[in-house]
């Protein structure tokens, strides 16, 4: 017979199993304003209606079948997802008096991997405080030169390496690109440089054993620096999508957890070592020594004896010193994000290339009018229009970010429904720039559509609608503040690689290998280059 007290162990599970069904649903079929959209579970969701499905192929799914405005759950948070323009103006006012500052609500998922930084701000003066310091380290004219020489400094290293490598070599473009990137944020944020391309030509091209042991530990902290990164930026979607429960009792789910916890240590201890390196070195720095512009020696500095920020807050709760934990959250999102983004839109580009040949050839044509045979400069970046055409329609076609989460902070009329303050909506561009009444032939790759339009006879839905059904970074207060540094990385490779180097795709049946979750990353793009038989005079 089975004891009694395990009998009544599991009618008392049962019971509490019942009363949490019956909640959850009251909860649900009581909420304001219900919506159409997949019928959620309790616990899950509806994150097992999206099993098999990258996340932006899901959503087109249910926008196709619920239309522009439906909700869906995830970790028992509801968030509404807007598919048209005229649900998401009042998300996109650039004044500090709009009703949706904020990105995301602080849910719990985001307390437990201990996501910080501008992105996950919800405080209004810290922000903008915070937001004032990137824009002054990274908006000057001195710091794009001083940027740009680095960027070019660095790809000639990485031609150097490319050069070396055996002829048609194929190789995996996006762990370049990853390299590549976090070299230059990493110098940006520290003003230090870390090789990362330089050790990872190492790992993968010469003889590795030969080396050292010091200098093979040196390769192998670089790339597991690059690893952690990529395996954070990946491990977000598991405590969004993932509520308490699935995460620490789930099997495969709670292993996967542990994992990314972990690494995010890994990655968070690094990141506070250098932290704690540079104000060590700044406090015996005397006062009457200059100090380097970086963006964490601006926060360390930040009202202090070494101020080095022209910037200054009227607040008094803020005329301060910041704290590491403030300035580790500054240097995360800077770090993880101008890692990622750029290495993955370039990928993404060079795939596009690859299959629209003529589009190619067009932009060559563009590098021989505008570059002829001189190195690049700075002020060349601007002058390459169709450049910008060309990853403006790839971003169009293949966005980095699908969505971009808001929360209103204000009441809100949205489609006929009173929406209460701290509401969660998603603005799925990923919709929106394929949408039919936006684009001229919006499933056809064409980068004219973005290039001189104005002077055309054709793209009258892009002249009318493109200013507000296209965005690559952002909307409204929340633009991404190092988006010039962005474009400026992305067309300098592009130019310099194109003019150097034949790109084709290993596989051109193979279709793009790539994840989406918050973020779309390239898993894998594998590319023979070839040198170009081209000279360069000054």
């Amino acid at each position: 017979m089975i004891p009694s007290i395990i009998i009544n162990a599991f009618s008392l599970l049962l019971v509490h199993i019942i009363l949490y069904v019956i909640r959850y649903y009251y909860h649900y079929f009581t909420r304001q304003n219900p919506l159409p959209g997949p019928f959620p579970l309790p616990i899950l969701g509806n994150i097992h209606q999206k099993r098999g499905l990258e996340y932006n192929d899901w959503l087109m799914l249910m926008h196709k079948k619920y239309g522009d405005i439906f909700e869906i759950n995830m970790a028992g948070k509801r968030t509404i997802v807007l598919c048209s323009i005229d649900l998401i103006e009042n998300m996109n006012i650039t004044s500090e008096k709009t009703k949706y500052p904020f990105r995301n609500i602080q849910f719990e998922g985001a307390i437990e991997y201990k996501l910080q930084g501008l992105a996950s701000n919800n405080n209004q003066k810290s922000w903008k405080y915070k937001r004032q310091l990137y824009t002054q380290a990274l908006m000057s004219p001195s710091f794009n030169n001083q940027v740009f020489e680095w960027i070019n400094e660095l790809w000639n290293e990485m031609e150097t390496c490319w050069n070396s490598l055996e002829e048609d070599c194929e190789l995996d473009l996006i762990k370049w690109m990853n390299r590549f990137t976090n070299e230059i944020i990493f110098r940006i944020s520290t003003g230090k440089k870390n090789d990362a391309v330089i050790f990872h030509y190492k790992k993968i091209a010469l003889e590795y054993n030969a080396f050292y042991e010091k200098e093979r530990e040196k390769i192998e902290e670089s790339e597991n620096f690059i690893q952690s990164i990529d395996t954070f930026v990946k491990g977000i979607i598991y405590f969004y999508d993932f509520n308490k429960f699935m995460r620490h009792y789930v099997p495969f789910i709670r292993e996967k957890v542990k994992s990314l916890l972990k690494n995010r240590d890994y990655l968070y201890d690094k990141i506070y070592d250098i932290i704690k390196k540079r104000r060590i070195e700044i406090e015996n720095t005397p006062l009457d020594q200059p100090l380097r512009h970086d963006l964490l020696t601006s926060h360390i500095t930040a009202n202090v004896a070494h101020d080095i920020n022209s910037v200054k807050h009227v607040d008094a709760d803020l005329l301060r010193p910041m704290a590491d934990t403030e300035i580790f959250g500054s240097m995360i999102d800077f770090i993880t994000a101008g890692t990622s983004n750029v290495a993955n839109m370039f990928c993404f580009i060079v795939y596009y290339l690859g299959h629209y040949p003529m589009v190619k050839q067009r932009f060559r044509k563009e590098l021989n009018t505008v570059l002829k045979t001189k190195f690049i400069t700075y002020n060349d970046l601007d002058k390459l229009q169709y450049c910008d055409a060309i990853i403006n329609e790839v971003y169009r076609h293949c966005p980095v970010f699908s969505s971009i989460n808001r929360v209103n902070v204000e009441k809100d009329v949205i489609r006929g429904f009173d929406w209460p303050e701290g509401t969660s909506f998603s603005i799925f561009y990923y919709a929106i720039m394929r949408r039919k009444d936006y684009w001229t032939d919006p499933e056809k790759f064409d980068p004219d559509r973005f290039y001189k339009i104005e002077e055309k006879g054709k793209y009258l839905l892009e002249k009318q609608y493109v200013k507000k059904s296209f965005t690559m970074f952002g909307g409204g207060i929340r633009t991404c503040p190092a988006r010039k540094l962005a474009m400026m990385e992305l067309k300098y490779l592009l130019a310099s690689i194109y003019r150097k180097y034949d790109l084709e795709l290993a596989d051109m049946d193979s279709l793009l290998k790539y994840n989406s979750t918050l973020i779309t990353t390239c898993k894998e793009l594998i590319v023979k280059i070839t040198p170009r038989d081209v000279s360069y005079k000054y």
